[in-house]
């Protein structure tokens, strides 16, 4: 029985035990190479089923870097990683408005400067997760601003309160789950999700919202993970759409003025 339920699992415990061997130089290692293969596969079926669900998410536009042992969360991780984000020629686009010069674009978009959606494995757990880092400070504008028109509060309110109830969201930097985080059910009730926004401080803070697993969870079986994995993105899509900066989404002008009173009361979703 104990047999089964191994064969069963995505990732087994000696997926799990070879995590640790991963760094810049371990591709080489043969129980490393079964979980970038596995990576690899799981990035493939997921991948096709954006694109029949027609969601504007996008995979590293360089083959070579479609599986990463850096998460966008943290650069130092025992672990590996796959994003979807804007395709390269939206992330050039934002990233000139960001100042980034044209000659410093060699080597393609840097995509810690825009939102991702990450599938990220390490030792303690499986994540699913939205994160928007500092460094995609435009975005984290954009949603500032947009924050100030309540019809867009409103919206986020019904976004958040569609999630899983589990889902954890918060601002943190860093591989772990952190303990100040809170769940989508905790911030559908009355007004902590104000509260929470307020605290919010763009171009510093990273704002986190995913799913969190064990890494043999029976939901992430041979079977079942690519339907899971889909789910999961898209729940997460919703705020991803929502924050997006784009020319139909471009509320920067909105930005000097709720610098005043930064999501404070007068911005109370009612």
């Amino acid at each position: 029985m104990r047999w089964v339920v191994l064969m069963s699992a995505y990732f087994t415990l000696e997926d799990s035990a070879a995590l640790q061997l991963i760094d810049s130089a371990s591709r080489l290692n043969p129980d490393v190479q079964v979980i970038y293969e596995k990576f690899y596969q799981l990035q493939h079926s997921i991948n096709l089923r954006l694109r029949e669900l027609s969601w504007d998410l996008h995979p590293h536009s360089d083959k070579t870097q479609l599986i990463s042992s850096r998460s966008a969360a943290s650069s130092d991780m025992h672990g590996v990683a796959l994003r979807f984000c804007r395709s390269r020629e939206q992330a050039l686009a934002v990233e000139r408005l960001m100042g980034r010069e044209g000659e410093q674009w060699a080597g393609g978009a840097e995509k810690h400067r825009h939102p991702v959606i990450e599938l990220r494995l390490t030792p303690s757990h499986f994540a699913v997760e939205l994160i928007v880092s500092a460094d995609a400070w435009l975005d984290q504008q954009n949603l500032v601003s947009k924050l100030a028109v309540p019809r867009h509060r409103q919206t986020l309110r019904g976004i958040i309160g569609q999630m899983p109830a589990t889902a954890c969201i918060g601002f943190w930097r860093g591989l772990e789950l952190d303990d100040m985080h809170l769940t989508a059910g905790q911030l559908s009730r009355g007004l902590r999700l104000d509260d929470w926004l307020s605290t919010f401080q763009d171009g510093h803070d990273y704002l986190r919202a995913g799913l969190w697993y064990q890494p043999q969870d029976d939901a992430l079986s041979v079977n079942t993970i690519v339907s899971e994995a889909t789910r999961q993105i898209g729940a997460l899509y919703r705020l991803y759409d929502f924050l997006l900066f784009s020319s139909n989404n471009d509320f920067r002008t909105f930005y000097a003025r709720t610098l005043e009173y930064h999501l404070g009361k007068e911005t109370r979703l009612s």
